[in-house]
C-alpha cells in the first residue's frame, strides 16, 4: 500500500456532538481518488475490525452514509451507543485524505484514547490507530489485519477488556452492560433469577450535552 503524508490538523463540530481529528504529526494521504476511497471505504471490513478489537461485550455496527464525503458507524450494545467514529475523505492533490473523526469525552478527550476508564469497555484501546488500520485495509481492498497496528499503539489500558476478552474466546462467555462490575454474566443472571437486586454504573462515554450521552 502506497499512501502520501501531509501536515493536516483541524478539530471539528460534527451534527452538535464534541469531535475532533487529531492525528499525531501527520495525516496520511492514499493515491487513490475520492470517489474510488469512498467506494472503498464503504467495503470495509468492519467485521475483522469488531472480531479483532471487541472486549467481551456483544456489539453491532450501524453505517451511516452523508452521499457526499464522509462515513459514520455508530456501535451499539443493546440499548446503548458505546462508541462512534467518521471517516471524512478530502482531495489531496491527485489523491485523497482520510481523516478520522472521533467523539470527545467527558475529560476532554477523544473516546477510547487509552487515557479512558471504562467498566464495561466496549473496544480495546486506543481506538484511533485501530481505526487507521481499517482505512489503510479499505484503501488496499484487503481484510483487516490488527498486526499491522504498531505495537506500542496496540493494545494500552486494556487490562479489564483483555480479560473479557480472554473469557469470551475461551468460552463464548459474553458480557452485558447491565451486569455489575466484577460479575460474570452468568453470575449476574443467576442473582436476577433469584430477585437480587444488582446495582449497575454505566459508564459515561460522551461529553455531557452530546446526543449520545446517557
Amino acid at each position: 500500500m502506497t499512501r502520501w503524508l501531509t501536515a493536516f490538523s483541524a478539530c471539528l463540530a460534527v451534527a452538535g456532538l464534541g469531535a475532533c481529528h487529531r492525528p499525531s504529526s501527520v495525516d496520511p494521504t492514499y493515491p487513490v481518488a475520492p470517489a474510488e476511497a469512498l467506494t472503498r471505504l464503504r467495503k470495509a471490513d468492519i467485521t475483522g475490525f469488531r472480531d479483532a478489537r471487541q472486549c467481551g461485550v456483544l456489539i453491532y455496527f450501524s453505517e451511516a452514509d452523508d452521499g457526499a464525503n464522509a462515513l459514520t458507524w455508530t456501535v451499539t450494545s443493546g440499548s446503548f451507543t458505546v462508541a462512534r467514529f467518521t471517516l471524512r475523505v478530502t482531495p489531496a492533490g491527485t489523491g485523497s485524505a482520510v481523516a478520522i473523526e472521533l467523539p470527545r469525552a467527558p475529560n476532554g478527550g477523544e473516546i477510547y484514547d487509552a487515557s479512558q476508564k471504562y467498566t464495561h469497555p466496549a473496544l480495546m484501546q486506543p481506538l484511533r490507530p485501530a481505526l487507521r488500520e481499517l482505512i489503510d485495509a479499505a484503501i488496499d481492498r484487503r481484510a483487516y489485519d490488527w498486526h499491522r497496528i504498531p505495537a506500542d499503539q496496540l493494545n494500552a489500558g486494556n487490562g479489564l477488556c483483555s480479560s473479557e476478552r480472554q473469557n469470551l474466546e475461551a468460552g463464548g462467555a459474553v458480557y452485558s452492560l447491565d451486569d455489575p462490575e466484577g460479575m460474570t454474566h452468568q453470575q449476574a443472571e443467576d442473582a436476577r433469577a433469584q430477585g437480587v437486586p444488582l446495582p449497575v454504573t454505566h459508564d459515561h462515554i460522551f461529553v455531557e450535552g452530546s446526543q449520545w450521552a446517557k
